[in-house]
């Protein structure tokens, strides 16, 4: 090789390198601590109200995250009883990206669920952990700023499904 040739060859291979590291800025993070907060409806057996979530978590990679929160699912009325749910929850995210900006997703994990009832003015309430699957989309307005919208199933004594639309900020 040439002393021409190779100093072209340094030169392209240092223009390659500063042109990567120019593209890999304009990437979004695939990893880091993200908090949230979602509003839907829950289906608590023969009613529904509205449902609100508070979340955080951990990108970890791509493809998977960690999120722990608290839902609470509101109120519902039935047959002459009044029933209040709320849950803490630890779950796991498997993300699969359908672009740069758009995600569907998986979810599992554990929920303590809490269940007050008041029957004939008796108060009765109820802990458990239970387990909790969902499945969503997730679509990035920017490297900072997201949307999702999400069906989640807490699988208690008598199901409650909630359907919810959020956002979410990255750190």
């Amino acid at each position: 090789m040439t002393r021409k040739g190779s100093i072209a060859t340094v030169l392209a291979m240092a223009a390659m390198l500063g042109c990567g590291g120019a593209l890999a800025q304009k990437q979004p993070a695939d990893t880091g601590w993200y908090a949230g907060a979602s509003l839907g409806s829950a289906d608590l057996g023969p009613d529904s109200d509205t449902a609100l979530k508070i979340f955080g978590g951990y990108q970890i990679n791509r493809s998977f995250a960690a999120e722990f929160g608290y839902s609470d699912f509101g109120d519902a009325t039935a047959g002459g009883r009044e029933v209040k749910a709320n849950a803490w929850e630890l779950i796991g995210l498997g993300k699969f990206p359908l672009g740069n900006q758009f995600y569907i997703y998986g979810l599992a994990g554990l929920a303590k669920i809490k269940t007050e009832a008041t029957v004939n003015g008796l108060r009765v309430s109820d802990d458990s952990t239970e387990l909790t699957l969902g499945f969503g989309g997730q679509y990035d307005f920017n490297p900072k700023l997201g949307a999702r919208l999400q069906w989640q199933r807490y699988d208690a004594s008598n199901e409650v499904d909630v359907v919810s639309v959020g956002f979410l900020y990255k750190f």
